[in-house]
């Protein structure tokens, strides 16, 4: 199928285009910004220029699209609500959608799944609410009802097999909610919002990716369905299992007045109950991958329940493998994509090339203070995989997984670092905002040099 994505970067997006494309599926998606979204999305894909917000889109190719998946919309607990990001949460859902729509003049798509989601209920104490409860009165409800409308004016343009997933905060490693409630919990500060009786309902993303997925490729679904996990828990709940799982105690709780306070409006975001069911899907004898909270963030945190960091990085790079896996076998190159600040300098290696048991000895200097770093590269499994472990240097731990797929005619590559701040706790406390970016920002200028760098060969 050629299947149309909006949103393709967010953290949907980038998880759901790459399993599409597993499953043999060509894939556009719509960006501002070409060159970009070609950097950031981790499958091959063909990007048509356009913001939806503004106006609709015009390309010879929406004739031959059979599915869109439309994911696109400003994050809801981004920013404090002022007027104008209000304008921008309501305009990017709304005025994107019904630009989308109308971009499908002649032929509109066969099928088109949808994010919705949960905000659409409201604020609804204990009552369990399903696929069948009213809207609420609030800022969200009336988001998510007019964003549904526009999504059903496909029925006046054709025969069109609409999907709408509503969805609640999706659990994630990489990004969602979690990664900005994790970071409290991890430092012993973390507790209950409120009166922590209010409930929370959650997915875990790999659930996200999977309904999606039969969304698009199976007929039985259509309408409206709650996409979240069949065990809704309350905030005081959530807060215990993170705590479990990580081994921190809880921290004091936050009173709603304070997060009133800090957020504004904002604050329904976190304070609202949404006893949420999947009733449909549940009738459906639909499978989850993760049906209850403990096995989600078992997942999601198995590092972090050891005190480890870990950071994960997806790169498509239009080349053979081999190719992708040479260039980082050439130690050079491992200066060449490495921010210049950083001043890093290969000073030894035990072997001429690198392989299993090559150690490295490297110079750098971090936040302008010299450091002496040695690896050994425990793993060396040409042309998919080689691990570099710090032997010296200053983490405590440092273990890299460099990961090579072959996809499509391309090659995947994922990096996934693990890692543990010194001094403990404190270092944690200290440096962890810290180093955090700084990781972030070196694999972004990683992820442009190399996608340079290998343009011309």
């Amino acid at each position: 199928m050629n299947i149309l994505i909006t949103g393709a970067t967010g953290l949907i997006g980038q998880e759901l285009g790459l399993e599409l494309f597993k499953r043999g599926h060509h894939i556009f998606v719509v960006s501002r910004n070409r060159k970009k979204a070609l950097l950031q999305l981790p499958f091959p894909c063909e990007v048509i220029e356009g913001d939806l917000s503004e106006k609709r889109l015009i390309h010879s190719s929406l004739d031959s699209i059979d599915a869109v998946v439309h994911l696109m919309g400003e994050g809801v607990a981004e920013k404090r609500w002022s007027k104008l990001q209000k304008s921008k949460i309501f305009d990017s859902r709304v005025l994107g959608t019904r630009n989308l729509v109308n971009s499908f003049t002649q032929n509109p798509p066969p099928v088109f799944v949808s994010a919705s989601a949960i905000g659409i209920y409201g604020d609804a104490g204990d009552q369990e609410l399903n696929e069948f409860s009213d809207p609420a009165e609030s800022f969200l409800a009336d988001v998510c009802v007019s964003w549904e409308k526009e999504i059903d004016s496909l029925s006046e343009k054709g025969k069109s097999r609409i999907v709408k997933f509503r969805l609640p905060p999706v659990l994630a490693r990489q990004g969602g909610a979690l990664k900005k409630m994790r970071p409290a919990f991890q430092a012993g500060v973390g507790g209950r919002l409120g009166t922590g009786q209010q409930w929370m309902s959650w997915i875990h993303i790999q659930d996200v990716v999977k309904a999606f997925s039969a969304a698009v490729e199976e007929e039985k679904f259509e309408g409206v369905y709650n996409l979240t996990a069949p065990e809704a828990v309350t905030n005081s709940e959530f807060s215990k299992v993170i705590c479990d799982v990580i081994k921190r105690r809880m921290g004091p709780p936050i009173p709603a007045f304070i997060l009133k306070t800090m957020f504004g409006e904002m604050s329904q975001v976190i304070l609202a109950s949404q006893k949420v069911k999947p009733q449909r899907l549940l009738d459906m004898k639909y499978e989850f991958l993760y049906p209850n909270l403990q096995s989600a963030l078992a997942d999601l945190l198995k590092f972090q329940n050891q005190g480890e960091e870990v950071f994960e990085a997806k790169q498509y790079l239009p080349l053979d493998i081999n190719q992708v896996f040479d260039f980082f076998s050439e130690a050079k190159n491992l200066e060449t994509i490495t921010p210049p600040d950083l001043k890093f300098n290969i000073v030894g290696m035990s072997t001429p090339q690198i392989q299993k048991g090559t150690l490295i000895d490297y110079k750098l200097k971090i936040q302008g203070v010299p450091v002496r770093w040695r690896t050994l590269i425990e793993q060396w499994n040409p042309p998919y995989l080689f691990v570099d472990q710090a032997l010296k240097g200053p983490y405590q731990f440092w273990y890299h997984t460099h990961r090579f797929e072959k996809l499509g005619e391309g090659t995947l590559m994922i990096d996934e670092v693990r890692y543990v701040l010194p001094l403990g706790r404190l270092g944690w406390l200290a440096a962890y905002h810290k180093v955090t970016s700084d990781i972030h920002k070196i694999f972004d200028f990683r992820r442009k040099t190399v996608a340079e760098s290998m343009d011309h060969r």
